[in-house]
């Protein structure tokens, strides 16, 4: 009997990659990244062994989950302020970071704890968060300028002045999760409020 075709064993093995992380999201979510590789194999029903083979350590795989959960919501931040002036598109990425960051899901709270770890304990982490947090920083100075572009946001501002300040917000607020969530909300609400103030001509 003849071996499946390269490109479909290159097929499944993506496919098991991506039920691992999607499996080890869900088990870090729920217990912490310290979360065992044994529990995760036992989630996907693979063995250990697959898990090693995929992912050479527990770091690997922690990286990965690291990956995916900022791609992951990074793409709800996109789609959610894809559209309009860049007057809108700044507030909306404003609006949409703020409901994701106080929803207070596991998947946040993990998306928070590994952003912590990328500049203490997970040196490993340290280049992806640098390389996420540039990308962040040049989409909001964008958004500043397509604002100024289209005469929806103040031609005086400081593009790149403006686009820090908002992503270092963000950030700010991202990490503030021992407040009440009605309480960072609020605090959102007013930035949000000084913001809009700010730029509209």
């Amino acid at each position: 009997m003849s071996s499946p075709p390269a490109t479909a064993r290159a097929t499944a093995a993506e496919q098991t990659r991506a039920r691992i992380i999607d499996a080890a999201i869900a088990r870090f979510a729920a217990e912490g990244p310290g979360a065992s590789f044994d529990a995760v194999a036992a989630d996907v029903g693979v063995t250990k062994g697959a898990l090693y083979h995929h992912f050479a350590s527990k770091d690997g795989l922690v990286e990965a989950v690291y990956r995916e959960a900022i791609r992951r919501h990074a793409a709800r931040v996109v789609d959610a302020s894809a559209t309009g002036s860049g007057h809108e598109r700044l507030l909306a990425l404003i609006d949409s970071s703020a409901r994701l960051y106080t929803s207070r899901t596991p998947f946040y709270g993990l998306l928070t704890q590994l952003h912590l770890q990328a500049g203490t304990s997970r040196p490993e982490l340290v280049e992806i968060a640098r390389r996420v947090q540039q990308r962040q920083r040049e989409h909001m100075i964008g958004l500043v300028r397509l604002g100024q572009a289209d005469g929806s946001i103040r031609p005086d501002l400081d593009a790149e002045a403006l686009g820090l300040t908002v992503n270092a917000a963000l950030e700010g607020f991202l990490v503030q999760q021992l407040e009440p969530a009605a309480t960072q909300r609020g605090w959102i609400a007013s930035f949000r409020s000084l913001i809009q103030e700010m730029i509209t001509p």
